[in-house]
């Protein structure tokens, strides 16, 4: 059973989490889907998930790729090392809640379109255009990574 950390203080969700090795993809592997069933678990009511709200600084996090708010039939994966390499001008502002912080929702302004570059499992380069909500949630979950809550963000 995962273990989600909360409180906006907390040192390892404000740490900026390290790399994964090639050699640690293995370890990480089993984290991360451990992290699938726990976002899949309708009960956990989440969509994403970062390795520092597991207790790990590593930079691992989990993310459903979701078309719409509406999405029943989405994909859900670990992405290892994400980062954004290109982003669109346009932003859109939408309120955001987070496992680390239940009881607290916001107005965040996200980029509406990201590429980004990322290792799969298996330890393979990916590279992936996101938008809206997708895009979002990944940025959510990068700023995880970075040490940075929706919080933070708030507008």
């Amino acid at each position: 059973m995962l273990h989600i950390e909360t409180w906006t203080n907390n040192q390892v969700l404000r740490k900026v989490s390290d790399q994964v090795k090639q050699s640690e993809i293995k370890k990480i592997e089993k984290l991360g889907n451990q992290m699938i069933k726990y976002v899949k678990n309708p009960d956990n009511n989440g969509v994403w998930l970062a390795a520092p709200q597991v207790w790990v600084n590593k930079r691992l996090i989990v993310v459903s790729l979701l078309k719409d708010r509406d999405d029943e039939d989405f994909k859900t994966i670990m992405m290892i090392n994400p980062e954004i390499l290109t982003h669109s001008d346009n932003m859109d502002k939408e309120e955001e809640g987070c496992l680390s912080i239940p009881w607290m929702k916001g107005n965040v302004e996200r980029y509406h379109t990201i590429k980004l570059k990322y290792l799969d499992w298996k330890g393979k380069d990916r590279v992936l255009l996101l938008e809206w909500v997708s895009s979002r949630i990944v940025q959510h979950e990068i700023d995880h990574i970075n040490g940075v809550l929706f919080v933070d963000k708030l507008v």
